[in-house]
């Protein structure tokens, strides 16, 4: 049974959210889904399910079956979930419409008044296809993403990756883009042991995903990034450091929900879209009008401490 919040969010401040994530990917995704449907301010309208390329066999049916047992795992939670596109835009741009890019320009198009945001946690494949068909959603939705390099570099992220032509549609739309790039996305760190403390005992979800980051570390850790072209100077130590340190993750997808919780404004700019590179820098302006926020880094602790106060609020110590 969910326990209701001890306090009440005013209307104004109450948004719609659409949550698009490849879930499958790794093991982080999970923990800002959680983060999401625990945080009062929202109304979660549905989970959409994206792909991640080619490293399985149909990346965004893995996403689905994910989503599936992560809700399963929350009591009282009552969330629709939909497939999203197979394949990335410039493999498949005759794809049909996905079940999840119609909702999403279903929920676009409503008559709520209630802002609503996406909160892009994988590549972009979903949103840009919805824009594509329908530009109208353009000014209806807030699109947050977690994605692309570092600006002032050359390092194509993995999201940004996995569907670059999607990116650049978003980049180009006339959505409104918030944006949490490498730089910002990688300082969510956090140990294993701090989970174990802080997220395992709490409610059959926090033992799952405290159990799934743990599998999923195991078999990232034992991969040698050592052959990288970045990576082959590095000294036989600081290889024991490349990617994973085997103590602890990135949880770097959490700030999608963060900048939603508190302000984090203190390291984030407006400035002038650009579209990304095959090297994945950042290239040509879109134009003189297209804005983009930034946010170069975050506070990851009062992402962090908000998400384990939510799970103990709601759980309480019962594993």
């Amino acid at each position: 049974m969910r326990r209701e919040p001890f306090y009440q969010v005013p209307d104004n401040k109450k948004i719609r959210v659409i949550i698009d994530t490849d879930a499958y990917a790794e093991g982080d995704d999970q923990y800002a889904i959680v983060h999401a449907l625990l945080t009062p301010k929202f109304e979660v309208m549905g989970i959409v399910a994206e792909h991640f390329g080619d490293r399985f066999e149909n990346t965004m049916e893995k996403s689905y079956e994910e989503l599936e047992r992560l809700i399963s795992k929350m009591d009282g939670v009552d969330v629709p979930i939909y497939r999203g596109q197979v394949k990335r835009l410039s493999d498949a741009p005759d794809e049909p419409i996905s079940e999840g890019v119609q909702f999403m320009m279903d929920e676009a198009m409503s008559e709520d008044e209630r802002p609503l945001f996406v909160l892009n946690m994988g590549a972009v494949t979903n949103i840009a296809k919805a824009y594509q068909v329908a530009p109208e959603i353009g000014d209806k939705m807030i699109a947050i993403w977690i994605g692309g390099g570092p600006y002032g570099g050359a390092v194509m992220d993995f999201n940004a990756g996995n569907d670059p032509a999607a990116a650049n549609v978003l980049i180009g739309s006339s959505i409104e883009l918030w944006q949490i790039p490498m730089t910002a996305y990688t300082q969510m760190e956090v140990s294993f042991h701090e989970l174990y403390d802080r997220v395992r005992p709490y409610g059959e979800v926090g033992k799952y995903i405290f159990e799934n980051l743990l599998e999923v570390s195991d078999v990232e850790c034992a991969m040698d990034f050592s052959a990288w072209p970045m990576f082959q100077q590095a000294s036989k130590g600081a290889r024991t450091m490349i990617i994973r340190s085997g103590e602890g993750w990135s949880l770097g997808d959490s700030p999608a929900v963060g900048v939603l919780v508190t302000g984090q404004g203190k390291h984030q700019e407006v400035r002038k879209a650009q579209y990304i590179n095959a090297d994945g820098s950042y290239g040509d302006f879109v134009g003189e009008d297209r804005m983009v926020r930034v946010y170069h880094s975050i506070d990851s602790r009062v992402i962090l401490e908000d998400l384990f106060a939510k799970l103990k609020y709601q759980y309480g110590e019962t594993l």
